[in-house]
């Protein structure tokens, strides 16, 4: 046999192995991108999904529930109606009314819309601040570093709770506008001290070397080739940061310190619920309820992101 005959037998064996090459599961798995990868270990986690989903499902009852349902004037009083007043849940009313006729459903989305907007827009606000001072703190380090972290020590000396109730009494009106920027104020330190331990990390790493060597600036370091690199620590922060915030903002209203009426939010339902337990027990287990599953199904999703995004998790 001459060798055009083996080069021959060569390219047929090749032309058939190629369609099984192609269908190997590690070469399935280099052609994935990142992001489908992160998907994937996302999705495994069970528990993570579930939480997903609720949350999913808790932004459409809040903003497009009412709507949907027609429960949409949660501070319309029934108090012509005796009937109307601490009415247990029905066809009518799915959650039942308060002492003055007010529907419970309405009251729910409308609240969710404020506790939900309160713990977002004030963990965005967070994160900026928390990300600007730690990039700066950890990419500079020295007398900067210093005093930037003074000032984060000194706010996470203060107690919270405290802090909160007086500078509520002192300097807002109730308006969620208020209460977002009173929380958010309050809540970067710890984003500050996780980006600046990401940032004393990476700038030691060779692609910080290369990118400064080619004639990158301070600021095109930091936030084009560093921050990218610890995204995963603060997307995780911030899921984690909504939880807390809307814990705080529930408390906060609950004491009479945050959300005023006629304005609803779970924390107020809460504390106005509390004192009609006894004869209407879900004007109290329906806020409590939603704020539970809420904090619960944030922590989930940010357990399933820290693991998916986690560059060292294995595949399994």
């Amino acid at each position: 046999m001459d060798i055009s005959e083996h080069l021959n037998q060569a390219e047929s064996l090749e032309d058939e192995l190629e369609p099984a090459l192609e269908l190997t599961p590690a070469l399935v798995q280099k052609r994935r991108s990142q992001g489908r990868i992160i998907f994937d270990r996302f999705v495994r986690n069970r528990s993570a999904v579930v939480g997903a989903v609720f949350l999913i499902l808790l932004f459409l009852f809040c903003f497009i529930g009412p709507t949907v349902t027609g429960h949409n004037q949660p501070n319309t009083t029934n108090v012509l109606s005796v009937n109307d007043t601490l009415a247990p849940p029905s066809v009518k009313y799915p959650l039942g009314t308060d002492d003055v006729g007010r529907d419970e459903l309405a009251r729910a989305m409308a609240g969710g819309q404020v506790s939900l907007l309160v713990g977002l827009t004030s963990m965005l606000m967070a994160i900026l601040l928390g990300v600007g001072i730690g990039s700066i703190a950890g990419y500079y380090g020295g007398i900067v570093d210093n005093l930037l972290m003074r000032l984060t020590d000194v706010v996470l000396a203060v107690p919270l709770y405290l802090l909160l109730f007086v500078l509520s009494a002192s300097f807002t009106d109730g308006s969620p506008r208020s209460v977002i920027i009173l929380i958010a104020i309050l809540g970067w330190t710890t984003a500050a001290r996780l980006v600046r331990g990401e940032f004393l990390a990476l700038k030691e790493r060779e692609f910080v070397y290369a990118a400064r060597t080619v004639g990158a600036k301070d600021f095109r370091l930091m936030f084009r080739h560093m921050l990218p690199n610890a995204a995963g620590p603060i997307i995780v922060n911030a899921t984690l940061l909504t939880s807390a915030n809307i814990i705080l903002e529930s408390v906060l209203s609950y004491f009479g310190f945050g959300i005023k009426p006629p304005d609803a939010s779970w924390g107020s339902m809460l504390g106005y619920g509390q004192g009609l337990a006894d004869v209407s027990p879900w004007l109290l287990y329906v806020p409590a309820l939603l704020i539970v599953l809420t904090v619960l199904s944030l922590n989930l999703v940010g357990d399933g992101l820290r693991d998916a995004l986690d560059p060292y998790m294995t595949e399994r």
